[in-house]
């Protein structure tokens, strides 16, 4: 299985592992990552820059904050005064090393800064026609390039990588495709990732972040049982951000501490994950009468034809463990009898007594009981310490 967090936490590692980079190359990074902090803080590095030292690359910085709307009065004078002088200057020059002129991040942020401006564009196109031509054989600058010309109205003709393509959609530069994103995702899960530059470490960053978006939207009607399962495991690390506070977070607040205390918490704080995701989610439902017993199921998603039975643990030890698994035995029981709209139930317990040691047992416990499809067990969280008395 596929772990996110850790490949997460790879791609930030190699992101954050760049040390100082020139001013448009850490612009365009902060641009792609939506990183407006350290996008303004190349934005001032760019436009403290005096002429005549003004290179293009300063231009560029400016043109990825004229892009993520971040420019002020003064910077945005001044990206028109750069661009206007840019235009005038000669490019392939015979004997001059290329510089501008081979550097796709570059061209990129000028050809952005063209797109937000009222200069006219045509000597940009006729540079990015050569330049182009100059850098066909490195599929990465030949990508960046392709995206410059692209946001000036030109049609991309060669495809661009399939990380730099998800990365420039995730921000509305590019149209991606279905294949880019099944291309650019296998790249990245694959783990054999080196470090290729700082930009595209930024792109890969960032091409993870929109393909796991794209795969957040979820669609009800496909979403099986074991998905559901899935969901429910997840309420543990979800707790993580449960508001259980020390002292105030600001100044206008009071401490809040959000708690658990019973059956009903828990059930509304499922009711409050999956009711936007199950819109047939039915809470406190009477089932079909069976002889004298009249069951209620706690949580029902009759799509799946799976009841969410909540248990709160309050205690450790053999006893209440046995005691819990003959309860769901029981309720599995008459909540699968027939007739019934369900054929399986999801036990998903509460330890208040956070013995995490027996979860394993338990949930193997309860798995085994005719009827029961999954297990959850959740440990009251570490830091909802119990106040003394």
């Amino acid at each position: 299985m596929v772990n996110l967090a850790e490949i997460r936490t790879s791609l930030e590692a190699q992101v954050n592992a760049a040390g100082p980079l020139p001013c448009h190359v850490g612009a365009f990074c902060a641009w792609l990552l939506l990183d407006h902090g350290q996008l303004q803080r190349h934005l001032v590095d760019a436009a403290r820059v005096e002429t005549p030292g003004r290179h293009p690359e300063f231009i560029a910085a400016l043109g990825y904050g004229a892009a993520a709307g971040l420019l002020t009065d003064e910077q945005r004078g001044l990206l028109a005064a750069d661009l206007a002088h840019l235009a005038g200057r000669s490019f392939f020059a015979h004997g001059r090393p290329l510089r501008f002129e081979v550097d796709g991040v570059a061209l990129l942020g000028v050809a952005l800064a063209l797109k937000h401006n009222t200069v006219d564009a045509l000597w940009m196109h006729k540079l990015l026609e050569r330049s182009i031509v100059e850098m066909s054989g490195d599929a990465w600058q030949l990508g960046l390039a392709n995206a410059a010309a692209y946001s000036l109205g030109a049609p991309i003709g060669t495809p661009l990588p399939p990380e730099l393509a998800v990365a420039l959609a995730s921000n509305g530069s590019v149209i991606c495709t279905d294949d880019d994103v099944r291309r650019a995702w296998g790249i990245i899960k694959s783990f054999e990732l080196h470090h290729d530059g700082p930009t595209r470490d930024a792109a890969r960053l960032s091409a993870f972040r929109h393909a796991c978006a794209l795969d957040a939207q979820i669609n009800p009607s496909s979403i099986t049982r074991d998905g559901l399962i899935a969901l429910l495991s997840g309420i543990r690390r979800s707790m993580r951000r449960w508001t259980y506070e020390d002292q105030p977070r600001t100044s206008k607040s009071r401490e809040a501490r959000w708690e658990v205390e019973n059956e009903y918490h828990v059930q509304n704080l499922l009711w409050s994950v999956l009711a936007p995701i199950f819109p047939d989610l039915e809470d406190e439902e009477n089932l079909l009468s069976v002889g004298h017993k009249n069951p209620r199921a706690d949580l029902g998603v009759p799509s799946l034809g799976t009841i969410i039975e909540v248990k709160f643990l309050r205690s450790a030890g053999q006893a209440a463990y046995a005691s819990l698994i003959e309860e769901i035995a029981a309720d599995a029981g008459l909540y699968l009898s027939k007739p019934s709209p369900y054929d399986a139930i999801v036990a998903f317990v509460w330890d208040d007594a956070a013995h995490t040691e027996q979860h394993d047992e338990l949930q193997s416990g309860l798995v085994a009981i005719r009827g029961v499809a999954g297990a959850v067990v959740v440990p009251r969280p570490a830091k909802m310490r119990r106040r003394m008395a």
